[in-house]
Parts: C-alpha cells; sequence; structure tokens
C-alpha cells in the first residue's frame, strides 16, 4: 500500500538536531509500516537566553497554576508544535499527522490512518494516536475503525503529544489560545474546556513510545518544589477545582453528542 493510499496528508515528525539517531529510528519504524513522514526541525529551548524566555513565557501565571516555572525544554517542545501547526494553517491543509520522534510504529497504524481517511467520522478537531506513559484512560467507544481498533472518546485528559491528527480548524482554533505560555504543550492541548478544540483518541493506540529513547525534555518537569507559598497553593487548588467541575461538564456534553451521531449513522 503506498503512502497516499495510507493517509493522504503530510506526516510531520518533530526531531530535533542533534538527535540524529532517533530520527534514523523513527524513519525506520514509519518506513516499516508505508508512511513517509517530513522531519521538522525542533527548537531547543536549552539553547534559548532567559530574556527570550520571558518575552513568550508568562511566568506570573504560570506559577499560578503549577508549582515552579517551566523549563527551557519544555518551552522548545511547545514551540516545536505551534511551529507545525502554524504550517498546517499557512499550507492550508485539511489535516496532518503530527508525531514526536521517540516512538513505536505499531502494527494497526497503517489501517488506523486509512480508516480515518476514508471512514465516515463524528466531527472532530484532534484525534490522540499514542500515550507516552502506559496509563488506564476509561472511554467510551464510538466507532469502530478496524477489525481491532475503536475511536473513542477518553474520559480524561491524555496529556501527551507523542502522535495525533488534527485538523486545520484544531490547529487555528489552539494558536489563538496558545499564547502566552503557561502549560506544557500537551497539557496546553489538552484543556478542551477552555480552547473547544473536539479531542478523540484511538484505541488501543497505535502508536507507543520507544523505550530505547529517554524524554529530551527529562523527568525533573513531574517534580514538585519542596515548598510552595500559601496563596499560591491556595489558587491552584481553586483552579483546580474549577478545572474538575469544567472538565465534568465538558465531557457529559460531548458525550451526548457521541451518542446522537452514533444514533444517526447506526448501520450506516
Amino acid at each position: 500500500m503506498s503512502p497516499s493510499a495510507v493517509w493522504p496528508h503530510p506526516i510531520f515528525v518533530i526531531n530535533l538536531k542533534t538527535s540524529g539517531e532517533r530520527r534514523t529510528a523513527c524513519d525506520a519504524q514509519l518506513t516499516r509500516v508505508g508512511l513517509t513522514p517530513t522531519f521538522v526541525e525542533a527548537v531547543d529551548g536549552r539553547t534559548m537566553s532567559d530574556a527570550e524566555i520571558a518575552a513568550i513565557v508568562d511566568e506570573p501565571g504560570r506559577l499560578r497554576r503549577a508549582p515552579k516555572p517551566l523549563s527551557k525544554a519544555e518551552v522548545g517542545c511547545y514551540l516545536s508544535h505551534l511551529a507545525v501547526l502554524e504550517t498546517i494553517v499557512a499550507q492550508d491543509l485539511t489535516q496532518a499527522l503530527v508525531m514526536e520522534d521517540d516512538l513505536l510504529a505499531g502494527e494497526e497504524l497503517a489501517a488506523v490512518l486509512a480508516a480515518l481517511a476514508e471512514k465516515v467520522l463524528p466531527p472532530y478537531e484532534m484525534i490522540k494516536l499514542g500515550i507516552s506513559e502506559p496509563q488506564v484512560k476509561p472511554f467510551t467507544p464510538i466507532v469502530p475503525l478496524t477489525e481491532a481498533s475503536t475511536l473513542v472518546r477518553h474520559h480524561n485528559v491524555v496529556n501527551s503529544n507523542l502522535a495525533y491528527v488534527i485538523t486545520r480548524q484544531g490547529a487555528e482554533r489552539f494558536l489563538r489560545y496558545g499564547r502566552p505560555i503557561r502549560y506544557p504543550v500537551d497539557v496546553a492541548m489538552n484543556r478542551s474546556w477552555r480552547h473547544g478544540l473536539d479531542i478523540l483518541g484511538v484505541r488501543p493506540w497505535p502508536v507507543l513510545p520507544n523505550p530505547a529513547f529517554n524524554s529530551t525534555i527529562g523527568q525533573d518537569r513531574f517534580e514538585n518544589p519542596a515548598w510552595t507559598p500559601l496563596g499560591r497553593r491556595i489558587e491552584r487548588r481553586a483552579r483546580k477545582a474549577y478545572d474538575s467541575l469544567a472538565k465534568r461538564l465538558d465531557l457529559q456534553a460531548r458525550l451526548k453528542r457521541d451518542a446522537a451521531w452514533r444514533s444517526r449513522h447506526d448501520g450506516a
């Protein structure tokens, strides 16, 4: 099956210029399943000056939402995804597959992409195809894609940008929301109750993380400082409570729309 028959849209893979081994491994993974990627040079946030970071990151806003500042690597990752989304909009692409380079392509990936390109699907702006951590994520099935894979609505956010399909409308929507920077890009892109992106997923995941490579962002993003001022802790708890309620209400509304769509398309 030729790449155009599998997925007649661009495939962008974000890769640091210094990570040649990752590029080679990723290219081999995608070539194995009949896909031809376009590699996009990632922004290396570690080389950015403090002044450059300060110009694009709302650090006071960040610290009202999280216990510590974003790392330079996280900022670089954010800018890398923004650059791909800007390309999608500038080239007026219908949609594209966006991937990070530390992936393993599952045997179902090509068939899943072919189904996404050919089947009648509910409206969407983003479809998650992989996750960086082997987490349990409950979901509601929407429509079968292949004998083994299903398009689903996750009940919780999937904070991973390992692999996702995004439409031009979805790219535009996030670009309107995504500045100034206050979150890691995967967290920001999943805040659908704030920016409105309609985010679906595919299960089982057709893309998995490659255990041969460690994250270039680093695991310290998940570590919290030993002490945070009381006022910040109180504000973060209030924001978290609001987000929790907003997420539940948003999910309920989207599940109702999914059910209505299934009802209209049963037997189609």
